[in-house]
């Protein structure tokens, strides 16, 4: 028999062969656990979470409701983004792993309180220690009103402007307007505080092809300088500028801004410009757009426009102007004459598990988001016209004296067709700052992280952190940030700022790229203007092109591998 001594012995080499194989090293537990307030409802909640600081290991996460082990998010495919991160892996098993630090939970009674931890789970199936507990209670239910009520038909053509928002106008405070099965065409809807609009599953709302049903801005609020028609759903301050609060859409349904015709494919046609003198080519905005091409129509017979001044002032599908608290989620925005979701000088907004199908549709840009605060965008999927997340903080020496547009957390999404996945600029005079992108799958996208401006814009990006994403068929870049961008489309005078914008302070790591078009990465400054403190950090790239780097300092590379570009001549 051992005596005691020989069995501590015994008993230390085996712990310390096991800790130096890491066989009871559990994963680092999560932080940061909450539930964004405008996420929460009568029967759900929406949980998000930071990764540990060490994560690499992390390949699940178990949540917990009341001590209760509640789901495991390796087998939680319940929105479209979730699915299409797992497929992503089927064709790039060597991609930067991404995983899910989002869970949804539904069925949940009105006005119960319920307590949640997270923990972190490796591929062993070790747990780590809880996260941080959170308690909060779901909301009492508000009073619903159904469209029909008030006399909406959803047959598809008839009109339905004034009876939805007599629904809207007389929905109390907490309630919610609802949109039933059906097909309602609709012209400008106004929002207001305190309500949410649910599209239910099999509802469409169609924006109607007439441009007299799009109040023009300057015409309605003489006051404002913004000269485009109003979008399909509306929200923003009165004359007295109090910002509005505590607007949710949601719902299974779509909301369709009628914008574009579509091909055989089921793609929308994309514009051509006329040239002077010669005859409208065949995909002039005339033939192949709908209320895009009404819009244009109107402007150039009623207030004698031209076309390239027409063409910019077409009607977005969703505007949200000086709203704090925005919460959209469920929906299908697809189809927007212009832009697609607008937030400006909008706090504490969350977008999750929203579909943007806006592919071909000139200007279809996702989600813009300029002068706020707060912005969270999880769980979404991403096939765009233009950029599918993009910031901008102003023009010139007027932009500068904006409130800057910062804390911003992009993750769990899934990206396709867009002229960039994350984007800042072109207009950045107030500086965009404070952005955190992770966990994000990019695929078929022109550019994974793009920053663009030029020097009469001024300003620039800052403290920007680009990690674990997995990128693949870029038709140009994995990353770009350039002083030399410049906008046919959106030409017009201002005061030039005060210097020339740059970027700064960007960190890109834990990044796998699977061939780019164009140069892997770009980075183009000015000798009076560079861009400076950018690290690249475990970054791989294959079959990627080679770099392009001027006028820019302190640019680093920390395991970087590219096979056809030599790393060390920069």
């Amino acid at each position: 028999m051992f005596s005691t001594k020989k069995k501590i012995a015994a008993l230390a080499l085996v712990i310390g062969m096991a800790l130096s194989q890491d066989v009871w090293a559990a994963p680092a537990a999560p932080t940061g656990l909450t539930a964004p307030g405008q996420a929460v409802t009568e029967s759900s909640l929406s949980l998000v979470w930071d990764r540990p600081a060490k994560g690499d290991d992390v390949v699940s996460y178990n949540v917990y409701m009341d001590g209760k082990l509640v789901a495991q998010t390796d087998k939680d495919f319940s929105s479209e983004a979730k699915k299409e991160i797992r497929d992503f892996y089927a064709g790039s098993p060597q991609g930067q792993k991404v995983v899910s630090h989002n869970y949804r939970v539904t069925g949940l009674q009105a006005n119960s309180r319920h307590s949640f931890t997270v923990r972190a789970v490796d591929a062993k199936g070790e747990e780590s220690a809880d996260s941080n507990k959170f308690s909060t209670a779901t909301l009492t239910a508000g009073e619903s009103l159904d469209v029909t009520r008030y006399g909406a038909v959803g047959d598809g053509s008839t009109l339905n402007t004034e009876a939805i928002q007599k629904a809207i106008d007389a929905c109390p405070a907490g309630g919610t307007v609802v949109i039933p099965a059906g097909n309602f065409k609709t012209g400008s809807l106004w929002l207001k505080s305190d309500m949410t609009l649910e599209v239910q599953k099999g509802a469409t709302l169609l924006g109607t092809e007439d441009p007299s049903a799009y109040p023009y801005h300057y015409k309605l609020y003489p006051y404002l300088s913004d000269e485009r028609y109003f979008s399909l759903i509306n929200a923003r301050p009165g004359q007295d500028g109090k910002q509005l609060q505590n607007i949710r859409i949601v719902g299974e349904g779509t909301i369709d801004g009628n914008g574009w015709k579509m091909d055989e494919k089921g793609n929308y046609l994309y514009r051509a410009r006329a040239k002077k003198g010669e005859p409208l080519p065949a995909n002039h905005v005339s033939k192949i757009g709908v209320l895009a091409a009404n819009q244009v129509a109107a402007l150039e017979k009623d207030e004698g426009m031209d076309e390239n001044k027409a063409y910019p002032r077409r009607s977005s599908l969703i505007l949200l102007k000086g709203v704090d608290h925005v919460y959209v989620t469920g929906v299908t925005l697809k189809n927007p004459a212009n832009h697609t979701l607008v937030l400006q000088k909008c706090n504490d907004v969350v977008v999750e598990n929203t579909n943007f199908q806006t592919f071909n549709c000139n200007n279809g840009d996702g989600i813009e988001f300029g002068h706020g605060k707060g912005l969270k965008v999880y769980d979404n999927v991403f096939n765009n016209g233009d950029d599918c997340v993009n910031f901008a903080a102003g023009q010139g020496a007027k932009g500068e004296k904006g409130a800057p547009t910062e804390d911003i957390w992009i993750f769990n999404n899934s990206f396709h067709h867009g002229h960039g996945a994350v984007v800042m600029g072109s207009h950045t005079a107030a500086y965009i700052q404070n952005l955190l992108a992770e966990d994000n799958v990019i695929d078929g996208t022109e550019i994974a992280l793009r920053m663009k401006t030029n020097p009469a814009n001024g300003g620039g990006a800052r403290d920007i952190y680009f990690r674990n994403n997995a990128a693949r068929n870029l038709t140009k870049n994995f990353f770009i940030a350039t002083t030399a961008y410049s906008d046919p489309n959106a030409k017009t005078d201002f005061p030039k700022a005060s210097k020339a914008g740059s970027f700064y302070n960007i960190r890109v790591e834990d990044c796998t790229v699977e061939k780019t078009g164009k140069a892997a990465i770009e980075i183009v400054g000015l000798p009076e203007a560079k861009h400076h403190d950018i690290s690249f950090k475990n970054v791989t790239i294959d079959k990627g092109q080679p770099w392009i780097i001027t006028n820019a300092e302190n640019i680093d590379f920390d395991n970087v591998k590219q096979s056809n570009t030599p790393i060390n001549k920069f």
